[in-house]
């Protein structure tokens, strides 16, 4: 056996030396090289396919002259930049102070190490991505009529290396689309210390149908043109890789001034190159009333958060290829004016906010009550608010109103009669199929409707007892009643709300999501 080693390892050495062994080498070498460029084409010529199908739903009008027709790739070039914003250290900075020197008095800032210990600090990179969720998809367009556009991540990965398009597709997915799969991502950060107590969370699973967080990815010269938040929430954004050109524009400024002029839009007149390219460029060249209207600006590095509070103008262009977590959220200190911005684009959804809220933040609910007896007498105003453009303009930016509550033009109209259903107190006529609610004014007192057999059948013991009591009690319930279910012209004279009469009447049909009941306690 010793002597036959030496025999295998000349025998071996020999044939290697041989040409036919040589010859087979070479063959073999190139047959590999044909299959691995034949699936490498294969795969990008699918992958150019999809991204074209994509691009072509997305901006139809470009299909003709090309994504990359003003060569921004090559030509674009942001100024220098004046970062200003003030820096906060999230590991020794309170909630508490957080809240009462930044929150409250609404000034934008970046704040550090709130991302040190997440997951995707680590999991997030293109290798990792593309091995867990290559085959996921992810929202990276949107039709004309707002329906989202979806493709795979391991086809946008391949994109994002090689596009050279003047404004790229950007990933900006809200994690509510049909593929689960991506929902994963989700376990890989947390939300800061600074904006757990995000009262948006008391809707549960209604709250798919608002739109506030999204993962987002995207190359260089993508991003957001410029905006205000919707809703008048306020919002954070973790950038876990690469680098972000932030600018914010106090909320005083007119939008005349913030958008671009009619004759500089050209052929991408709501993307966020354009904006840089336009506005901010005579910005940066000085041509601003800055003592008027405050400009802050700043280049968002990985680990970092940006806090833009309620109201500021927004913008942010992505410098070269990002991964960033962006959520909406509405605290104690917006409610006031989150609720009725709700309320006038989506009474339905302000309805269950409120009822939930009286039951599980009843501290809150003299706010909200304050919010509706101060605010203007109700109309339908989802279109009037909150869009990025001049509706005489005919565009709008990225982040409008509606992107908060985007998925109401998918299901809303079933949603709505749902919920219509089951609240059998409220006065419905029938129109081409549809329920309309009657708002009812609520200026005297005599006049009120008695509570449907349905809705005293749902009361309890103690809330029966209190319908039944005589006088002002009684009138004052029913008045609260009306408050709360319907959006209604506000005549009373009352400034604070009847106590503990609508917290039971409500218990008692609000199913209270439990997860948001354990994060609170």
């Amino acid at each position: 056996m010793e002597a036959s080693a030496p025999v295998a390892s000349d025998a071996w050495s020999y044939l290697k030396s041989t040409k036919v062994f040589s010859d087979f080498i070479e063959v073999a070498q190139s047959i590999k090289d044909i299959v691995y460029e034949t699936g490498y084409r294969m795969f990008y010529t699918t992958c150019e396919r999809r991204v074209t199908a994509v691009q072509n739903k997305d901006r139809p009008e470009l299909e003709k002259i090309g994504w990359d027709s003003l060569n921004y790739a090559r030509t674009f070039k942001l100024p220098p930049l004046e970062d200003k914003m003030i820096r906060v250290d999230g590991k020794t900075v309170t909630v508490e102070e957080f809240r009462e020197k930044y929150e409250r008095p609404r000034v934008p800032c970046v704040i550090t190490g709130l991302t040190d210990k997440w997951k995707a600090r680590q999991n997030w990179t293109f290798q990792k991505l593309t091995r867990e969720y290559g085959n996921s998809y992810f929202k990276c367009a949107e039709h004309r009529k707002g329906r989202p556009v979806f493709l795979k991540f391991k086809y946008f990965a391949e994109y994002m290396r090689e596009n050279e398009d003047d404004s790229p597709l950007y990933i900006v997915d809200d994690f509510h689309g049909e593929d689960r799969s991506a929902k994963e991502m989700l376990k890989d950060y947390e939300v800061p210390k600074y904006f757990n107590d995000d009262l948006l969370n008391i809707l549960g699973e209604d709250v798919k149908r608002l739109r506030h967080r999204w993962v987002a990815i995207g190359p260089a010269r993508s991003g957001t043109t410029i905006h205000v938040n919707p809703l008048n929430t306020s919002s954070w954004t973790s950038l876990i890789y690469g680098h972000k050109r932030w600018v914010l524009i106090h909320p005083d400024t007119a939008k005349e001034l913030v958008y671009v002029p009619k004759d500089q839009r050209g052929i991408h007149p709501e993307e966020a190159i354009t904006w840089f390219s336009t506005v901010y460029k005579r910005i940066r060249q000085g041509d601003w009333p800055f003592d008027k209207y405050p400009v802050l600006e700043c280049r968002q590095r990985p680990g970092e958060t940006v806090f833009v509070p309620y109201g500021w103008w927004n913008a942010e262009i992505n410098e070269d290829e990002t991964f960033a977590v962006r959520h909406n959220f509405c605290s104690p200190i917006n409610l006031p004016q989150v609720y009725p911005a709700l309320r006038r684009q989506n009474p339905n959804l302000a309805r269950i906010f409120l009822e939930r809220l009286t039951v599980m933040r009843p501290e809150l609910h003299t706010i909200v009550y304050q919010t509706v007896l101060d605010s203007a007498p109700f109309e339908d105003e989802t279109n009037k608010s909150g869009t990025g453009q001049n509706e005489d303009d005919g565009s709008t930016s990225y982040t409008s109103t509606t992107d908060l509550s985007a998925s109401e033009s998918e299901s809303d109209s079933s949603d709505e009669e749902e919920e219509e259903e089951d609240d059998s107190s409220e006065d419905e006529d029938v129109k081409d199929g549809k329920k309309l609610i009657k708002a009812q004014p609520s200026s005297g007192r005599g006049d009120q409707k008695a509570d449907s057999d349905e809705d005293t059948d749902s009361r309890d013991e103690s809330s029966s007892e209190i319908d039944s009591e005589e006088g002002d009690e009684s009138e004052e319930s029913s008045e609260c009643d009306d408050i709360f279910r319907k959006p209604i012209r506000m005549e009373s004279p009352i400034r604070t709300p009847p106590t503990g009469v609508k917290c039971r009447a409500v218990a008692a049909r609000v199913n209270i999501p439990a997860r948001y009941g354990e994060s609170d306690a």
